[in-house]
């Protein structure tokens, strides 16, 4: 009788190139079968246009694991997860597959799910509107934040102070990356954050937190074709070029945006166009923030005004915590087009409302519907859930994955 074939000696270019071809989830099961296949499985490079996943934490996975929810799939997954235990971090947004979390003294660090890889962001004592409160052994006991902003000079500068665990609660909004910071190549993070939501800058494996004083009440961020772009609550949109140590900053619109909302987001469409989204909510019987419109605008770049579209057509958008999206269906035939699929993002449930039930749906442009991403619902509402698109590039030898 013939022996079976030895899988674990299909040669590793062969190995790597079918990899590079899968979703995350049969990545993830290649590299469990044998020694060889993981470590093909760690070198290969990460498919581009990964399927969106949502994460989310369940009582059953406990502290240091999270859910998973395949949407190519329709299935959960639990992904265990290194220390410090996740539920005891916040999250700040997701972008190239990696986490932008806080720990327990509100420094961020940087969290790739899928390999296990982590790398700290500089300290929060390096941003500009912050102040060590030392004790009188030389132990940081507090952050005191002063309350100002580069768009004119106050005579006063009023001060509060926070706790070491605290500050992440009410200082930080929003963060995204320009690049994997596991390719070649700098990776800037671009964080959005209090007094009155202004922009920082920081470098991986930089030392500091670089401020930019040009606008306020910014609430989204995208990084493309080397520039990063922030919308602010008015429909500003700045742009951003890190030359060295110097900040290239233009001003691409300026308050356009006449309707009152919570939250603007900014997407780069497949098509050349930048999006701005519109997202209104409003209380619920359950005393809970609910979204009830969706409203998507083209940037005219020309007239420097926006041009409402009432469907998009064959693509969909992902918005909250992640870094938006706008996906072509074509590559992901398993989602609906001319949709938002949207996570919880409002500024006041996600630090104060730990219990409450997450704004969370897929919003149809064309019907002005919304319905549920999954039934049941798995997460728990503590930490929120976010999009994320998973990077299984550059897997560390050294983690096995659980996924079950």
């Amino acid at each position: 009788m013939e022996a079976p074939p030895d899988w674990s000696e299909l040669p590793a270019d062969i190995l790597r190139s079918i990899l590079e071809l899968l979703e995350c989830p049969d990545n993830l099961r290649v590299a469990a079968v044998c020694t060889a296949w993981h470590r093909a499985s760690s070198e290969a490079v990460c498919r581009i246009n990964q399927f969106p996943c949502l994460l989310y934490c369940t009582e059953a996975a406990g502290p240091s694991a999270v859910g998973m929810y395949s949407l190519l799939e329709q299935r959960a997954y639990t992904i265990t997860l290194p220390d410090p235990p996740i539920t005891g971090r916040f999250l700040i947004g997701s972008s190239h597959g990696w986490l932008i979390t806080a720990d327990e003294k509100s420094d961020l660090v940087l969290l790739n799910p899928i390999s296990g890889e982590q790398v700290r962001l500089p300290p929060v004592t390096t941003m500009e509107h912050i102040k060590p409160v030392m004790s009188g052994d030389g132990v940081l006991e507090q952050y005191e934040m002063s309350y100002y902003h580069g768009m004119f000079e106050t005579p006063e500068q009023p001060t509060s102070t926070h706790q070491l665990d605290e500050y992440r609660e009410t200082v930080y909004f929003k963060a995204v990356l320009s690049s994997d910071p596991s390719s070649a190549g700098d990776c800037t993070v671009m964080l959005i954050h209090q007094p009155y939501w202004q922009l920082s800058f920081a470098k991986v494996g930089g030392d500091t937190w670089n401020w930019i004083g040009t606008d306020t009440d910014y609430t989204d961020g995208i990084h493309h074709d080397g520039w990063f772009y922030a919308v602010n609550i008015e429909g500003t949109i700045d742009s951003f070029y890190l030359d060295g140590t110097s900040i290239i900053h233009k001003r691409i619109s300026y308050q356009i945006l006449t309707r009152p909302t919570k939250v603007v987001y900014i997407a780069q469409a497949p098509w050349g166009d930048k999006l701005l989204i519109s997202r209104r909510s409003r209380t619920t019987n359950h005393n809970t923030e609910g979204t009830f419109e969706i409203v998507v605008y083209k940037f005219d770049p020309d007239d420097k005004k926006l041009i409402k579209m009432t469907a998009i057509g064959q693509h969909v958008l992902f918005i909250g915590h992640n870094a938006s999206l706008c996906l072509p269906v074509s590559d992901h035939p398993q989602l609906m087009s001319s949709c938002v699929y949207y996570t919880d993002h409002a500024v006041e449930s996600l630090s104060e409302a730990h219990s409450k039930k997450r704004d969370m749906g897929i919003y149809h442009l064309e019907s002005n519907i919304v319905t549920n991403i999954m039934s049941p619902e798995l997460w728990m509402t503590w930490l929120p859930p976010l999009w994320l698109t998973p990077n299984t590039s550059k897997t560390s030898h050294h983690r096995t994955r659980c996924l079950v």
